[in-house]
């Protein structure tokens, strides 16, 4: 029987677990949260605005013993109580976690992934008669947007003058060496983590941006973090997998 490698993931502090049973369905939900006005002498006239929060929501089932067909963590099965006890925690300590999405071909032909920062916002979970030890849930995420303040350095010369901010000069990036923030093509497997673990997915011609490099560690075999251009994380690399833009 082939391996069913479509999985949804849900991560926190570099543990991953994946949800044993996929779900028959799954919906993100996505909204621009654009305007519409009515202007005199033009008519209705749409004005875009700041996209709104992506939004997952899915109803599953968490099996009580492995030997469910349908159960895609059988090697390293937990019972019920394990991934309700994650989610309740992570509920209550109200951080945010990651949501990853592998999707895959029927044939094990990789397609595109979802990998975002999420809080968890609904979770519900029963037990229904005649299926003793077996749940179902409902759970809800939303989609989470670092929020914290950036900092400004000031220095004051003397007493006299006035305040000024402090500013770098931008540095230009020499040939050939790769820095965070610059435009790159990425090709090859990506991973979750530098040190490569799982879930991962593949990158062919991938336009994005590094936002992170890991140098000081010769143990993170994927130093080079990819994001979209949006700024939305996609997963660790290594140089070699990297090609400037105009480069």
């Amino acid at each position: 029987m082939q391996q069913n490698l479509y999985g949804l993931y849900l991560s926190r502090d570099g543990a991953t677990i994946r949800m044993p049973v996929n779900p028959e369905s799954y919906a993100i939900d996505s909204d621009n949260n654009n305007s519409e006005y009515n202007v005199l002498g033009v008519g209705p006239i749409m004005i875009p605005r700041t996209p709104k929060l992506k939004t997952v929501s899915w109803s599953g089932l968490l099996p009580k013993k492995p030997d469910l067909g349908a159960v895609v963590t059988g090697g390293v099965f937990q019972p019920p109580q394990f991934y309700i006890e994650f989610v309740e925690t992570v509920m209550a300590d109200k951080v945010p976690i990651r949501f990853v999405a592998n999707r895959y071909m029927e044939d094990g032909t990789p397609i595109f992934d979802t990998n975002m920062e999420v809080l968890v916002t609904r979770f519900q979970s029963e037990e229904r008669g005649g299926e003793t030890g077996d749940f179902y849930y409902e759970i809800a995420l939303s989609e989470y947007r670092d929020y914290s303040p950036k900092t400004v350095a000031f220095q004051q010369p003397d007493k006299a003058a006035p305040v000024q901010a402090s500013t770098e000069a931008t540095r230009s990036v020499p040939k050939g060496q790769l820095a965070v923030g610059q435009t790159v093509l990425v090709n090859g497997d990506y991973f979750y983590s530098s040190q490569g673990a799982e879930p991962h997915s593949t990158f062919s011609g991938f336009r994005g941006v590094i936002s992170r490099i890991v140098a000081d560690d010769p143990q993170r075999a994927f130093p080079y973090h990819i994001t979209d251009e949006n700024g939305g994380a996609k997963g660790w690399v290594k140089a070699a997998q990297i090609q400037a833009v105009g480069a």
